[in-house]
């Protein structure tokens, strides 16, 4: 134990090291994982910002339209829809102002800081616009200034944290909507240069530049974009207002006045096209949020997975330590645990006895002074014979382990039985130096084998005596079948010694009597053989059928019931075989058949009848024996298996019946007897497996 000690003391420090190098590490990892899903929360929440602030900026792109068109037309047009479009844009302002209310994070208001500063000329701006004191190329410069301040929020977002994927999505997304604004100026521009049905200085080449911009931008995006992202845009930028805005750009484009096309058609199939803008913008947060939700997950499992591993090295080196304390503490308990609890000696070469735990001393009740320099012979019982020791020491002299069985004698003539193994002891050239022997106790066992196999003796004894029992019910019977045969026999014999008086012999008719006294002979030759069968002691299980069993039976008692005038009923359909003591399940099912004959007779039941089936299911056979004597009483129906239990007087019944009737089924045969009460009467189930072969 002590060199054990030592050896697992060397390997501490290396072994600790290695594990404050591992907790280092894992702290560190569950430090950065913790910043990352820390820094993804209030990216999240800066993302969802975005949304806020891209359904504002959609609105304000129409307001501006709007609003431009409504100047641009001194008043004639866009007015109810510039009036109903403010409302939708108030909703968004308030619902981001709602928002940035329940952020806790003073950096992430900061970055809308600019652009809300914007929106407090907002009210003004629309006073000025309604009055007509400004123009359309001022209204254009500032919703397109707000905007501008707005999506460059995206880009600072895009630089909080280092993760490819999402950056990627949103410098994607942050182009994406640098051209969406570009495509709302462009509307608004479009709207004032076809209302005016031409253009005015420095229009045409800003109008080109827009156009321009936005495929800039929209290449950059795909550039940027997720390949699903992008199948997404082809699939959605299509259709018959997308074709209009190519036409009218064209048509714009390509002439100096007399456009002849309508500035709020030119308005509604833009406005058709910023709206499908909006779809992708929609799906594009989408994505972002995706992303950063899985990212998170799986910051959040590997923050947890390494806070467990952190627990784990620490809990391991925690348990190093103390097995250490342990270790050291059981050295010096574990010879005193050995001392009192291990049957433990040690003998020199010669047998003498030069050490003995204090197990040993309590058991064989010698102290360790009367024990040590004795040999080991001082507790040999003279039960053991000579030979095994012989054995014993044959074995441990040519350095081998012997193992074995021995019964010992105590200091008071007491005995202890034990399962002793003992082995050599070398010393370094390989000489045999002393003996060590272990023993376990086994005192009780012995006992309860000697217990067993008395128990064994006393149920072969009740079995012998319950056939004895039945053996006089037996001979009862058979003396009630050989009655009539042998009255038979007697009145033929009477009837042809008549004849021969007087001398009125007939030779076929004295053939014909001597016959029927041979076939009376034969049936009484018969009864002698099933009775001498029914009590043969099987040797070996047969595989055998319940129905063959069970009619062997009625071959028997079949006639001792019908004189008894009670209707014997069979339904057999068993087929399958069972593994069993035949002789042995016959005498169980005649007490049972017995039993249900005599308790209709005690009772005086009208129409006594016994019914008597086999039947088979998946696993085991089956046989029933019923009456309608009216069933067992149910304060005695637990014991009526119970040993020298008996419902019948003391000179009708041992109280052996049911007993080794339950014994022979379920423990020769494996299988299971019980009882419970019907409508009419008692039924009795013997169920025992089907033979698998």
């Amino acid at each position: 134990m002590l060199n054990r000690l030592k050896t697992r003391t060397k390997f501490l420090l290396p072994i600790s090291i290695l594990l404050l190098a591992f907790l280092m590490l894992t702290t560190s990892l569950v430090t950065t994982y913790y910043s990352k899903a820390d820094s993804l929360k209030n990216l999240q929440k800066s993302i969802i910002l975005a949304t806020k602030i891209s359904q504002l900026i959609h609105e304000t792109q129409k307001e501006r339209g709007y609003s431009s068109g409504y100047v641009t037309n001194r008043g004639l047009k866009f007015k109810k829809e510039l009036l109903a479009q403010r409302v939708q844009t108030d909703k968004k302002i308030l619902q981001l102002k709602e928002f940035l209310g329940s952020l806790k994070n003073d950096s992430i208001r900061e970055y809308v800081q600019k652009p809300l500063n914007s929106l407090k000329k907002l009210s003004t701006v629309r006073k000025q616009v309604d009055s007509l004191a400004m123009s359309s190329t001022d209204i254009i410069a500032y919703y397109s200034k707000m905007n501008d301040a707005f999506i460059d929020v995206f880009v600072k977002l895009s630089k909080l944290l280092q993760v490819a994927k999402i950056t990627q999505n949103i410098i994607a997304y942050s182009d994406f909507l640098y051209a969406k604004e570009n495509a709302g100026v462009e509307r608004a521009l479009g709207t004032i240069i076809l209302s005016q049905n031409s253009f005015k200085k420095g229009e045409r080449v800003t109008f080109i530049n827009l156009v321009a911009v936005q495929e800039i931008y929209l290449k950059m995006f795909l550039k940027f974009a997720s390949k699903e992202a992008q199948e997404f845009y082809a699939k959605t930028l299509t259709g018959e207002d997308i074709e209009n805005v190519k036409h009218f750009r064209e048509i714009i484009s390509s002439q100096d006045n007399n456009f002849h096309i309508q500035a709020d058609v030119w308005f509604n199939s833009m406005t058709s096209k910023i709206d499908k803008l909006k779809l992708i913008d929609s799906y594009l947060e989408r994505e972002i949020l995706t992303n950063i939700e899985h990212e998170l997950d799986n910051a959040h499992n590997s923050f947890f997975f390494f806070i467990f591993l952190n627990l784990l090295g620490v809990i391991i080196f925690i348990g190093i330590i103390i097995t250490i304390l342990k270790l050291i503490n059981s050295e010096r308990r574990l010879k005193q645990i050995n001392d009192r609890y291990i049957i433990s000696s040690v003998t020199d070469p010669k047998g003498k006895i030069i050490s003995a735990s204090d197990a040993f001393c309590a058991i064989s009740g010698y102290s360790r002074e009367e024990l040590l320099g004795k040999a080991h012979s001082i507790v040999r019982h003279p039960d053991m014979p000579k030979s095994a020791f012989k054995e014993m020491w044959h074995t441990i002299k040519q350095g081998k382990n012997w193992q074995g069985t021995v019964k010992n004698l105590k200091k008071d003539g007491g005995y202890y039985w034990v399962y002793a193994n003992i082995e050599p002891i070398f010393d370094k050239k390989g000489e045999i130096e002393a003996y060590a022997a272990i023993r376990i106790d086994i005192t009780d066992s012995v006992h309860l084998k000697e217990e067993l196999e008395n128990s064994r003796q006393k149920d072969r004894a009740m079995l012998q005596q319950s056939k004895l029992a039945q053996m006089g019910e037996m001979i009862a019977m058979i003396a009630h079948q050989w009655r009539q045969p042998l009255t038979a026999i007697s009145s033929t014999a009477s009837d042809l010694h008549m004849k021969i008086v007087l001398d009125n012999f007939k030779s076929d008719y004295f053939i014909s009597k001597l016959e029927k006294i041979d076939d009376f002979s034969q049936h009484l030759s018969k009864t002698i053989d099933d009775f001498r069968s029914f009590y043969r002691e099987d040797k070996e299980k047969e595989k055998i059928c319940f129905s063959e069993i069970t009619q062997g039976t009625l071959d028997i008692v079949a006639t001792s019931v019908s004189n008894k005038d009670i209707k014997l009923e069979t339904e057999f359909t068993c087929e399958k075989e069972i593994a069993a003591y035949p002789n042995e399940l016959k005498q169980v099912i005649l007490n049972l058949i017995k039993n249900a004959e005599d308790i209709l007779i005690e009772r005086e039941i009208t129409n006594p009848t016994i019914h008597l089936r086999t039947y088979d299911d998946d696993a085991n056979s089956h046989f029933e024996v019923s009456d309608n004597a009216g069933g067992i009483p149910d304060e005695i129906i637990e014991k009526i298996f119970d040993p020298y239990f008996s419902t019948k007087t003391e000179k009708d019944g041992t109280g052996l019946g049911l007993y080794m009737s339950k014994t022979i089924v379920e423990k020769h045969c494996a299988g299971k007897l019980t009882v419970r009460n019907t409508k009419e009467g008692a039924l009795f189930t013997i169920s025992i497996p089907i033979f698998k072969g």
